[in-house]
């Protein structure tokens, strides 16, 4: 899928809120506010539709939503774990070294002398810093590395690739086995 169509996850729902119909999303834009500027999401294939008509805030990574033809709680009920998309090309160019993690997701990953290690399989944010998970080549192994600029030095969207401190892998490669 080329990136200019291809669909961001924007939230999930999480599960519903009230008698009324309305659903506590969980957001994983870079704001609940940016979140609540789109009103329209889809499906990750783009087919069906979710039209939001009212947003509030909950919390700092969770609304409370209102969506068109929920009437109702059982309805509510049944959009729980709903993964909810914008097209690509509705976000905002980034800014000098910022990512969206779609962006990341299958870039090459190789040493600062050129090799290739393997693949960007993932990216997370768990509260503690943005992590990349990397299936490594020619392996079974997937380490997963803070995505720092240390661990990250160089990273080359049009070219399809990231570097990252070999140093760093390698300890993390040799905790992981001790484990």
């Amino acid at each position: 899928m080329s990136q200019s169509t291809s669909r961001i996850l924007m939230g999930v729902v999480h599960s519903a809120h009230g008698i009324r119909g309305q659903v506590k999303i969980k957001v994983f834009a870079a704001s609940t506010t940016s979140f609540m500027e789109y009103d329209h999401f889809t499906d990750k294939e783009g087919k069906k539709s979710f039209i939001f008509k009212d947003f509030c805030l909950l919390k700092e990574d969770m609304i409370v939503a209102l969506l068109k033809g929920i009437q109702n709680r059982n309805q509510a009920e049944e959009l729980k774990g709903t993964e909810l998309y914008i097209a690509r090309e509705q976000l905002p160019p980034t800014e000098e070294e910022e990512y969206y993690y779609q962006d990341l997701i299958g870039l090459d990953v190789q040493s600062q002398a050129g090799d290739l290690l393997g693949s960007i399989a993932s990216v997370y944010n768990f509260g503690g810093g943005d992590l990349v998970e990397i299936n490594l080549s020619n392996t079974r192994e997937v380490v997963v590395l803070p995505f720092t600029k240390e661990a990250v030095p160089k990273i080359s969207i049009s070219e399809g690739r990231l570097i990252v401190n070999e140093e760093l892998l390698g300890q993390l490669r040799a905790h992981k086995k001790s484990e």
